[in-house]
């Protein structure tokens, strides 16, 4: 998983456990570091594939959450250890987008500010959330592929998700679990769809307060 940051001008800034760190630093906003850095998780996750092929009955797991926005950098520690790294929100928020992969059955979760002005990717909304540990509401999106690979079948999911989404805002729980079931049987293996299905039948029982406005907490059941 470092070739495909290398190769698309990232900077691999960290290495814990299972897990990797890596950023597109730039002096200013800049959408060609954010496409970059889109490019450099397909990658990542069409290697993961390739490695994962030989292996019918152990499959190694590929989650990844991106953000974008101001972060530092610099050395951070303390006597005689100090390490050169980001330090800033963002670095926590996409941490947290990663984790919230496990919730969704997802691979590649970015927030609204990495696709902000960019074109050439397929993704889906999958609506807002209060990430574990955060009091602020991220717009969460799943990047699927590069447009020139969107397929007539994710297509066809995407559109009736969207429809799902736009229901379940509307606090019209019996259509949208009518179309989150119609795209489960698209891909029975939808995380998102099984996620917000889920929901609709817990607020249909259960419906939130009035002040809801359709954003999901984790660290809420």
């Amino acid at each position: 998983i470092f070739e495909p940051v290398r190769k698309n001008s990232g900077i691999i800034s960290d290495v814990a456990g299972d897990s990797m760190l890596a950023i597109w630093p730039t002096a200013h906003p800049d959408a060609t570091a954010r496409k970059r850095a889109c490019c450099a998780a397909l990658d990542i996750v069409r290697a993961v594939e390739q490695f994962n092929r030989p292996f019918d009955d152990r499959q190694l797991p590929i989650r990844i959450g991106m953000h974008s926005g101001y972060i530092s950098l610099g050395n951070v520690g303390a006597m005689d250890h100090f390490e050169y790294r980001p330090v800033g929100d963002i670095v926590n928020t996409a941490s947290r987008m990663e984790g919230l992969n496990k919730f969704l059955s997802t691979r590649i979760l970015v927030s609204a500010e990495v696709l902000d002005q960019l074109d050439g990717f397929c993704k889906r909304r999958l609506g807002k959330f209060i990430l574990a540990g955060k009091s602020k509401p991220v717009e969460v999106w799943e990047l699927i592929c590069k447009a020139v690979e969107f397929k007539k079948e994710q297509k066809d999911l995407c559109s009736v998700f969207a429809r799902g989404i736009d229901a379940y805002q509307r606090q019209s729980w019996g259509e949208a679990i009518d179309l989150f079931n119609g795209a489960l049987k698209l891909e029975n293996t939808d995380g998102p769809s099984r996620f917000f299905l889920a929901l609709c039948e817990k607020y249909r029982v259960d419906p939130p307060s009035a002040q809801w406005d359709g954003t999901v907490y984790l660290n809420k059941k």
